[in-house]
């Protein structure tokens, strides 16, 4: 008997471990630069590292479960390790408290982008800009590690948002530093960029005002003359581990596979309702998708909109089960959403404050102070792969 339990413990053993290499980096969301110090662990007694000076870790032999991110002051993660990976990538932030990047208000009155970190408990928010500069900057949009992120920089503005606009992609570390531009902002007006998340190291955006108008992309540092179109036609949103992209078109939703020199093959994904959806985030996992939908077209699409969570299935594609957690109100503009990476919360703008709902809770809590200057476009710091 004594030999059978050592046979069965021998055998389990061997079915959690294996030969694989894994590393990675762990990323401090709340300050933009690596996290040393931070303990990873495989399972509840496993094996364990620390991170370096660098948040860089590594493992020669991989238990097969879960790994375990933790640090004290910052909130713990989970994942899941399976023989396929090579590298996990996280970020943390401090614990008890709202992170996340947005376009802020400096005080000239100039659009930055900057990172907050609010405390719910002293309602007081800490706020660190990311860019000094008389151009404007939108829409800030994390690299899958969250070491990186892109924005798009205004350089010429004729007239209302946005057909008369001119503006750059640009890139720079998560802490401010390295800003690099991928697209010049003196030919076109260049917006909504988002980062590739198959590892193609990718940046796309929507190109307007020049004949060579719609979905583009070019290499995280590449330079402005590189890029290329990344499908014939479409309004690019965000982008599947396998290689798709969302994109819009007609009111209508597509996953659009690049295929190279700007051709692409199309599926249709299936919805309730043929409502105009715009200002799209996916969730990490890609089971969540969320939006804001234009329901009342006697005022704009975002005045005449209701920001909305939903199921998403991309192997058939289509989105259900759509649940509005802000209602229609033409009196407020609530737009541009985020996906916390645990599915649990939804980051969004409203009237120049940032609300979080809670999934399971139903309930929106305001997550800037009222000291805060006006606020737009939020995301998370907290999303990875």
């Amino acid at each position: 008997m004594v030999r059978l339990v050592i046979g069965l413990a021998f055998l389990v053993f061997s079915t959690l471990s294996c030969d694989a290499k894994i590393s990675g980096r762990v990323m401090d969301g709340s300050h933009g630069v690596p996290l040393a110090g931070v303990t990873v662990t495989f399972g509840q007694d496993g094996p364990s590292v620390t991170t370096n000076a660098s948040g860089d870790y590594h493992f020669d032999g991989v238990w097969i479960g879960k790994i375990m991110f933790a640090k004290d002051g910052y909130g713990t993660v989970s994942r899941s390790v399976d023989l396929d990976q090579a590298s996990e990538n996280v970020v943390l932030t401090l614990s008890g408290k709202v992170t996340y990047v947005c376009t802020t208000a400096d005080e000239k009155g100039r659009w930055q982008i900057a990172r907050t970190v609010f405390d719910p408990e002293t309602k007081r928010s800490e706020i660190t800009f990311l860019t000094d500069t008389v151009r404007w900057n939108f829409k800030p949009n994390f690299s899958p590690d969250g070491s990186r992120l892109t924005f798009f920089r205004r350089y010429a503005a004729n007239g209302p948002c946005c057909e008369t606009w001119l503006s750059s992609i640009c890139v720079m570390n998560a802490d401010g530093s390295g800003l690099h531009e991928i697209i010049t902002g003196s030919e076109s007006f260049n917006t909504e960029p988002y980062w590739a998340r198959d590892g193609s190291q990718r940046i796309s955006f929507n190109r307007m005002n020049v004949d060579d108008r719609g979905p583009h992309w070019n290499q995280v540092d590449g330079d402005p003359g590189q890029e290329e179109r990344l499908a014939p036609w479409g309004w690019v949103n965000p982008h599947l581990a396998d290689g798709r992209v969302l994109v819009q078109r007609g009111g209508k939703t597509f996953l659009a596979k690049p295929s190279g020199d700007g051709k692409a093959s199309y599926s249709e994904v299936k919805r309730s309702d043929e409502h105009f959806i715009h200002k799209i985030a996916l969730s990490r996992d890609e089971s969540m998708i969320a939006y804001q939908k234009w329901v009342d077209r006697d005022h704009n699409m975002y005045k005449g909109g209701v920001m909305v969570f939903a199921k998403f299935d991309a192997s058939i594609p289509a989105i259900t089960d759509e649940v509005i957690f802000d209602d229609l109100d033409p009196t407020s503009q609530a737009w541009y959403v985020s996906i916390s990476t645990d599915n649990r919360f939804l980051l969004f703008a409203k009237d120049g404050a940032i609300m979080q709902y809670d999934v399971s809770s139903g309930m929106t809590a305001k997550v800037s102070a009222d000291s805060d200057p006006y606020k737009a476009y939020p995301t998370y710091t907290t999303f990875s792969k």
